[in-house]
């Protein structure tokens, strides 16, 4: 009996410093956690290469492992978004890719799901590291009403930030966003709107009617040319931008995917839903679509985001590329958040998965 209770005692000590030593090791692991994600600098990390991060490859449609829209590009030591949809400031703090290290933001159209981020992008942007000034915004003509209705939703909160921290000494407008417009370049035209370090991107032109203006972009450095296509068409001023392109990173629509979703909202009486599936393919290329474009213009990878519909699941990968590889016989990526892509002149692209 006494054994017994001998045991007993013992089973308990042990359990309760196990449970006393739990609390410990949480703190430990949460500090060791929190300095891992509160000192990574992924632009410091990749500062001599030519990078491209998925962000965000969602869409409006429901998928909790994708944020909104949005591309991050790692230039001589710069960073560049294109686009900046819902959850992407926060997907870009857990990456490492500090919001601080923005030097600009291009947007491709205004749909809200390429936008939706953009208040909180300039918030955390001043956070990381006491900006002083606004977060530039690039983008065709209107991109002007897009920055000043950001800066007025978020006002409010500027002022009680500001107030709050008086010690930071920051500007009101070093929480805003700084519109940079430029006319919408004719078809076959590709204007440079941003220079600098050795880096050149240029505006594009796609059709994604209604929606105007919509556009792509190219970034080149160092010999070496990327084009992202934002929403777009199959689009002949895409093939011309991304002639002899060492990536392509282009959206894709799988309309027999969506016309499932289609039928299945109308079966269960979701009539503008349904409506919706059945309008979106007019205004989006397939991934057979943006194939064809890749082999036409003799682009070297070709990497697909803001797939539509969601893949949450690997094994969706092989409906949605269907007939891809029949169309384009170069290397095809599927983007995910925190895919990055690495360049060089003289190696094959390299996919990294950060997260």
């Amino acid at each position: 009996m006494k054994r017994l209770i001998v045991v007993f005692v013992s089973i308990s000590i042990i359990g309760f410093s196990s449970y006393q030593f739990k609390n410990t090791l949480a703190m430990i692991l949460f500090k060791q956690a929190i300095t891992a994600q509160v000192t990574r600098d992924l632009v410091l990390d990749y500062a001599d290469g030519f990078h491209v991060i998925s962000c965000g490859s969602g869409t409006p449609l429901p998928d909790l492992s994708m944020s909104g829209g949005c591309t991050a590009v790692i230039a001589a030591g710069q960073l560049f978004l294109f686009d900046a949809g819902e959850g992407s400031a926060e997907t870009l703090g857990v990456l490492g890719l500090r919001p601080s290290r923005i030097d600009a933001i291009f947007l491709t159209h205004f749909h809200s799901d390429h936008i939706a981020g953009l208040g909180s992008m300039a918030l955390q942007r001043n956070i990381g590291n006491n900006i002083k000034t606004s977060l530039p915004l690039y983008g065709a003509l209107g991109v002007e009403e897009v920055a000043a209705g950001f800066n007025l939703a978020f006002a409010q909160d500027h002022a009680y930030r500001i107030e709050h921290h008086p010690s930071l000494n920051a500007p009101l407008e070093a929480l805003q966003l700084e519109a940079r417009a430029f006319d919408l370049p004719p078809n076959g035209k590709f204007p440079e709107i941003y220079a600098a370090k050795g880096v050149s991107i240029r505006a594009i032109a796609v059709p994604h009617g209604p929606v105007k203006p919509a556009l792509a972009y190219s970034v080149e450095y160092q010999g070496m040319k990327v084009v992202i296509s934002g929403d777009t068409q199959i689009s002949r001023n895409l093939v011309l931008a991304a002639t002899g392109a060492d990536l392509l990173v282009h959206e894709g629509l799988q309309a027999e995917m969506v016309g499932v979703i289609e039928q299945i909202a109308l079966a269960d009486g979701q009539t503008a839903l349904a409506t919706i599936m059945h309008d979106i393919p007019s205004y989006h290329a397939t991934p057979v679509e943006a194939a064809q474009v890749a082999a036409e213009a003799g682009v070297k990878s070709l990497a697909f985001t803001h797939m539509i519909p969601p893949l949450p699941v690997g094994l969706l990968e092989g409906p949605f590329l269907s007939g891809v590889n029949e169309a384009y016989g170069g290397t095809v990526f599927v983007l995910r958040d925190g895919h990055m892509i690495s360049l060089s002149v003289d190696k094959a692209p390299i996919r990294t998965k950060l997260l």
